[in-house]
C-alpha cells in the first residue's frame, strides 16, 4: 500500500515527493549544501527503509557535491535510484532561467546533467520538471524532446486554468506531453489538508490521473508521507493515493486519453494563475549584461578550439567544461534573474572574471598555430565566428617595440586596401608608436578570419560605399546611403529617417519611481519623474553640458554630456523663465552615437552615473509604426507578442496583472509593411512596446529582496540599488521591410558577438596553409545560424548546431573548409574533410545518417527547427 500499482485503473493521485534546490537565494551556497545534504537527501535515504517510498531528486550540481564531499551518502543515492526509489527530474546541472540565457546555454544545462546522470546511474531522465523556473520559452519542447525527455511539469506560466494536462507544441511543430501544477510545487506538502488539495487538482485534471507534488524550496521530507498516505486510502472509496515517481504519473497519463487533450502553442510566460516575475529581468542589470558577454565569449572560442582540434591541436576538454560550468551557474534561475541576496553573486562576479582572462589565454595557443602556418606575415588576424560572411567596425589593441612604428596610414589584405582610425596611441621619445588601438571595417569569410598587414602609407581605396554615397554631415544632421540622423542640440534626442519619412525619435531617457523590489517594479504614481524632452514633474530636469559631433573618414560620433536635477528655480512658467538655479544632481549621462559610413546600423553607448535611489531607468524610442504586434528574438527563433498589453484591461482575477514586459535575446523589432526598426541590446532584455515607442529598461534601483515578504524575505539588498557607473550598449537598425526582409537576426549577432581582432607576432611567416582569407564552414543562405561547433562528447568528431531564424521551411547546403589558398594543392590533402555525417539529437545521440556530396551536407530544415549534425573527418 502506498506505492504505485500499475494494473489498478481507479482514479489515482500520484503523491511525489520531492524538494526544490536552490543553489543559492535567500541563503549561501553552502548554507544550501548543508540543508540539502544533512537534512533533506540524509532522511530521505532513511525513509527508503520503506520500500513504498520515492523521492524526487532535481538538478545533478548537487549530487557532485555530495560524490566529492559524501561518498558514502553517494552511493545511497545509487542503490536507491536502482532500486527505482529515487527519481532524477529534470536532471539538469542546475534549474536554468529559460528565458534570459541563450538557447546553447539551456542545452549545455540538460547535456551536463544528463550525461552525468547515465555514466553515474546508469539511467534516463523522461521528465522535464519545471519547480520554478520564471516562464518557459517557446522552443522548450523543442529542446526537451531532443534532449530525450517525453513528459513535461511546470509550474509557472500557464494561460489556461484547465485541463492541466495538454501538448505544448514548440514553434517547429514539436509536441510535449505536459502537465501544468494548479496548487504549484507545494500541492500536497500540508499532508493534514490532502482532501482540499485533491479536490481542486481532480477539478482541473484531465483524466482520473492526478499529480500531486509534496515539497517545497529546501524542506526536508516528512517521515509521515507513508502512514498519511495509507491513512487517506483507507478513508476513501474510488479514488486512490500513491506515492509516486512523477514519470508514473505521465505513463499513466499516456494510457488514456492523450489524442483528446487539447495543443497550446507559443511562450508559457502568462502571470494569470502564478507569477512569472517579468520586471526582474531587470534586476541587477550586471548579471544580464555579463551573462550574455560570456555567453557568446565562450561559444565563440570553442569553435575556434574545435577547428584548432581538427588541424591537430589539443583540445581542452576538461578546462572548456570547467568554463561552461561557470557560465551555467550564471544561467540558475535564481542567478540570472538576480532575485537573491547580495552575496549570492559574489561568486558570479567571480567566475566572469575569470572567464574573462582564461578564455583569452585558451584562445592564444590557437591564434599561434595559425600564424605558424601563414604563406605570408601579417599584422593583424581577424577572426569571424558566424556562419555568414561579416562586414561590420572592429577595434585593435596594437603594441610595438621602439622605433618599430611611426605611421600607420591604412591596412592591406591581398590586394586590398582600408582605411583606418586610430582611436588611442602612446609614443616613444622617438615619435614612434608604443601602443595604439585602431578601428576599421573588416569583411571576413563565413566562420573564418582574414589576415591584415599596417600600411604606412595611406590606402588606395576611398570610403565612398560602392555606388558613390559617402557620409555626409550638416549642421546637426548625419546621412550615409541608409538613413538620415538629425540630433536635437537642445535635448540631444535623435530623429532617425528614411526615404525622407521619419521612423523614430528617441534615445530618450526616462525616469521612473521605483519602490519595487527584485521581483517587481511598482510606482506610486503613473507617469515620469523626468524625461529628456521634458515631460514630467514641475521641479526636476535634464541639463545639456556638451554635445560634439567628431567627423572621421570612416564614421560620425556624435558626443553628449548631461545631468539630471531634482531640482530647479524657477520651477514655475518655466515656458517664460530660464533656470537659474540648479540643485540637488544624482544623475549624470554621457551618450555616445555612431554612424559609420557604410554600415546599416547606429550603434549607441550610454553611460550612467548613478546615484539616485529608487528609479527605475530606461529608454525610450517613440516610432511612427503602428503595428498591433512585434518580433522579439528568443532562442532559437523568434516570436510575434502583441504591443500595448500594459494599456488593455486584464479581465478576471489575476496573481500577476499583465505589465507589457518581456525578456529579449539579442533584438526586438518594431515594423509595419513599410519600415521597421530593430533595437539589438547587448545584455539589457528588458522591453516594452506601447503606443507606438519601444522601451528598454537600463536598471532598477532595487533596496529589498522582497518589499512585501510575499514572494520571498525581507531582505535589503544594497548592492542592487545600483549606486555604480553603468555602461549600455545597444544598437538601432533602421531599415525597409519586415525583420526577415532586413535580416535582423544577423545584425543581432554581429553586434553581440563581434569580430575580434588580434595582433601577431611580427615574424616571417613560412607556412603553407592559411593565406589571407580562410573559411571553414559556409552554410546557405545565411537564415540557418551556425549556434555552436564542439568537439563531440566521445571525442570522435565535431558537433554542429544549427537552426533556421525565419520560420520557414529551408534547404541547407553545408561546405567544409571552402576558402583556402586557391590555386594550391587540392583541399583533401590540405585539411582533413568529412567522411560521415550523422543526424543526432542534443545528447549527441544517432538518429540517422546524411549523405555527403563532394565534401558538402545538404539538408532540410522545417521552421524553426534546430538540428544537430555530428560530423566524422578523416
Amino acid at each position: 500500500m502506498g506505492h504505485y500499482t500499475p494494473e489498478d485503473q481507479m482514479d489515482t493521485v500520484y503523491l511525489v515527493p520531492h524538494s526544490h534546490y536552490d543553489a543559492v537565494w535567500a541563503f549561501t551556497k553552502e548554507d544550501y549544501f548543508f540543508i540539502n545534504i544533512e537534512k533533506i537527501l540524509k532522511p530521505a535515504i532513511e525513509m527508503m527503509a520503506d520500500p513504498g517510498y520515492r523521492f524526487l531528486i532535481e538538478q545533478t550540481a548537487l549530487i557532485e557535491e555530495i560524490e566529492r564531499r559524501n561518498p558514502s551518502l553517494f552511493e545511497d543515492i545509487k542503490r536507491a535510484a536502482q532500486k527505482g526509489q529515487i527519481e532524477f527530474a529534470p536532471g539538469e546541472h542546475l534549474m536554468s532561467d529559460t528565458m534570459l540565457p541563450l538557447g546553447e546555454t539551456l542545452v549545455r544545462q540538460i547535456l551536463v546533467g544528463k550525461t552525468f546522470i547515465r555514466d553515474k546511474f546508469g539511467t534516463k531522465t523522461l521528465v522535464a520538471w519545471g519547480a520554478d523556473s520564471f516562464g518557459y520559452n517557446a522552443q522548450m519542447p523543442q529542446i526537451y524532446l531532443k534532449s530525450g525527455y517525453r513528459y513535461f511539469a511546470f509550474r509557472r506560466g500557464a494561460d489556461r486554468e484547465s485541463p492541466s494536462e495538454f501538448w505544448w507544441q514548440g514553434l517547429d511543430g514539436s509536441r510535449i506531453l505536459t502537465h501544468w501544477m494548479p496548487l504549484g510545487y507545494r500541492a500536497g506538502l500540508y499532508l493534514d489538508e490532502l482532501d482540499d488539495a485533491v479536490t481542486k487538482l481532480k477539478s482541473a485534471a484531465a483524466t482520473g490521473n492526478i499529480l500531486m507534488p509534496s515539497g517545497s524550496g529546501s524542506i526536508p521530507p516528512q517521515p509521515e508521507t507513508m502512514r498519511m498516505v495509507r491513512r487517506w486510502n483507507r478513508s476513501h472509496k474510488g479514488i486512490r493515493m500513491v506515492v509516486a515517481k512523477s514519470v508514473d504519473f505521465f505513463r499513466a497519463l499516456e494510457k488514456s486519453v492523450p489524442l483528446q487533450l487539447e495543443t497550446r502553442q507559443g511562450e508559457l510566460y502568462s502571470g494569470k494563475y502564478s507569477r512569472v516575475f517579468p520586471h526582474c529581468t531587470s534586476s541587477r542589470i550586471w548579471l544580464k549584461q555579463s551573462l550574455r558577454h560570456y555567453e557568446h565569449m565562450i561559444l565563440a572560442c570553442e569553435k575556434w578550439l574545435t577547428l584548432g582540434w581538427l588541424m591537430g591541436m589539443a583540445y581542452p576538454a576538461d578546462e572548456l567544461n570547467d568554463n561552461w560550468l561557470k557560465v551555467l551557474w550564471g544561467a540558475f534561475h535564481d542567478v540570472a534573474p538576480g532575485t537573491g541576496m547580495d552575496d549570492a553573486y559574489e561568486e558570479v562576479k567571480h567566475n566572469f572574471g575569470y572567464l574573462q582572462s582564461h578564455l583569452a589565454q585558451i584562445l592564444s595557443g590557437f591564434i599561434e598555430m595559425v600564424q605558424s602556418n601563414l604563406a605570408e606575415s601579417a599584422d593583424i588576424l581577424v577572426l569571424n565566428a558566424h556562419s555568414w560572411e561579416v562586414r561590420n567596425w572592429v577595434e585593435a589593441e596594437l603594441g610595438f617595440d621602439p622605433g618599430e612604428v611611426k605611421r600607420i596610414g591604412g591596412l592591406g589584405s591581398g590586394s586590398d586596401e582600408i582605411g583606418v582610425e586610430i582611436l588611442e596611441s602612446t609614443r616613444y621619445s622617438d615619435d614612434s608608436f608604443h601602443t595604439v588601438k585602431i578601428g576599421f571595417i573588416a569583411m571576413v569569410s563565413p566562420f573564418g578570419f582574414r589576415t591584415y598587414r599596417l600600411l604606412r602609407h595611406s590606402p588606395r581605396s576611398t570610403p565612398a560605399s560602392s555606388d558613390g554615397h559617402r557620409l555626409i554631415t550638416k549642421g546637426n544632421c548625419v546621412q550615409n546611403k541608409y538613413f538620415r540622423l538629425e540630433v536635437d542640440p537642445g535635448s540631444g534626442l535623435l530623429d532617425v529617417f528614411i526615404d525622407g519619412k521619419h521612423l523614430l525619435r528617441g534615445n530618450e531617457l526616462v525616469i521612473e519611481e521605483e519602490t519595487g523590489d527584485l521581483y517587481y517594479h511598482r510606482q506610486n504614481f503613473q507617469g515620469e519623474y523626468r524625461t529628456e524632452s521634458e515631460a514630467g514633474v514641475t521641479f526636476g530636469k535634464f541639463r545639456l553640458k556638451h554635445f560634439e559631433i567628431q567627423k572621421t573618414k570612416l564614421r560620425r560620433v556624435i558626443k553628449l554630456e548631461s545631468d539630471y536635477y531634482s531640482l530647479i528655480w524657477p520651477y514655475r512658467l518655466q515656458e517664460k523663465l530660464r533656470p537659474v538655479l540648479w540643485r540637488h544632481s544624482y544623475l549624470s549621462v554621457s551618450k555616445t552615437i555612431t554612424v559609420y559610413h557604410d554600415l546599416p546600423r547606429i550603434d549607441c553607448v550610454t553611460r550612467v552615473d548613478n546615484r539616485h535611489p529608487q528609479i527605475q531607468l530606461r529608454l525610450k524610442f517613440a516610432t511612427d509604426i503602428r503595428s498591433p504586434e512585434y518580433t522579439s528574438e528568443i532562442q532559437f527563433g523568434a516570436l510575434s507578442r502583441p504591443t500595448d498589453q500594459a494599456l488593455a484591461p486584464a479581465e478576471g482575477d489575476w496573481v500577476e496583472k499583465p505589465s507589457g514586459i518581456y525578456p529579449a535575446l539579442n533584438w526586438v523589432d518594431y515594423s509595419d509593411k513599410e519600415y521597421g526598426i530593430t533595437l539589438i541590446n547587448q545584455g539589457l532584455p528588458s522591453h516594452e512596446i506601447k503606443n507606438g515607442a519601444i522601451y528598454l529598461t537600463l536598471l532598477r534601483s532595487i533596496l529589498m529582496l522582497s518589499s512585501d515578504g510575499a514572494t520571498g524575505p525581507a531582505v535589503p539588498t544594497p548592492d542592487a540599488q545600483e549606486f555604480k557607473q553603468h555602461v549600455f550598449e545597444y544598437s538601432l537598425y533602421p531599415h525597409k521591410g519586415d525583420w526577415r526582409a532586413a535580416q535582423s537576426y544577423l545584425q543581432g549577432f554581429e553586434v553581440n558577438s563581434n569580430l575580434q581582432a588580434f595582433q601577431l607576432r611580427p615574424e616571417k611567416a613560412d607556412g603553407s596553409l592559411f593565406s589571407d582569407s580562410f573559411s571553414f564552414i559556409n552554410i546557405a543562405p545565411s537564415s540557418i545560424i551556425l549556434a555552436a561547433c564542439k568537439r563531440a562528447e566521445d571525442g570522435s568528431g565535431i558537433v554542429l548546431r544549427l537552426y533556421e531564424t525565419r520560420g520557414q521551411a529551408t534547404e541547407a547546403a553545408i561546405q567544409f573548409f571552402n576558402k583556402v589558398n586557391a590555386g594550391a594543392e587540392p583541399l583533401g590533402r590540405l585539411f582533413p574533410q568529412p567522411s560521415q555525417v550523422w543526424k543526432v539529437n542534443l545528447l549527441e545521440e544517432k538518429e540517422s545518417e546524411v549523405a555527403i556530396v563532394e565534401g558538402a551536407v545538404t539538408i532540410t530544415f522545417t521552421p524553426f527547427e534546430i538540428l544537430t549534425l555530428k560530423v566524422v573527418f578523416q
